[in-house]
């Protein structure tokens, strides 16, 4: 703990510098050039990230996409609740002081009932169909990137 403590006050004594240092010398902060590359780069990534914002705006979103999103909230709602709700059904009782080989017949994965699997198996659809949305949303994204350059 007094560790923790430490590193937050040494975290914020920097940061108390570092702020004092800049506002003082700004001039001569505003005199370093700016890398062309890396600004280059820094408006290359803004006008990707408002891409993003604008094909994912939701009336603008094809039904399959909403659809896949849908899906993946469903999943992700209904493994929580499960969990939360189910939570007996779902997992084997456990404490910190049982050990795997007497309480759980040496096999770990008796701690997972079937309930349990179910909720397992949506949590993962829902991480999957999430996944193919932000797919979709980063190619449309690109798409629409190129098309504003040229």
């Amino acid at each position: 703990a007094l560790t923790a403590i430490v590193q937050f006050g040494s975290m914020i004594v920097a940061a108390y510098y570092l702020e004092q240092t800049a506002s003082q010398r700004t001039e001569e902060l505003d005199a370093i050039p700016v890398d062309v590359e890396v600004k280059k780069l820094e408006d290359k990534e803004k006008n990707l990230n408002r891409c993003y914002t604008e094909v994912t705006q939701w009336q603008l979103v094809p039904w399959t996409a909403k659809l896949t999103l849908q899906l993946s909230l469903v999943c992700m709602v209904a493994c929580c609740y499960m969990v939360q709700l189910f939570s007996s059904l779902c997992f084997a009782d456990y404490q910190l002081t049982y050990t795997i080989d007497e309480n759980l017949d040496g096999d770990w994965t008796n701690l997972i009932l079937p309930l349990g699997r179910v909720a397992l198996v949506l949590f993962a659809a829902s991480l999957v169909l999430l996944y193919f949305f932000r797919v979709w949303a980063k190619c449309e994204a690109k798409k629409l990137a190129e098309r504003s350059i040229s």
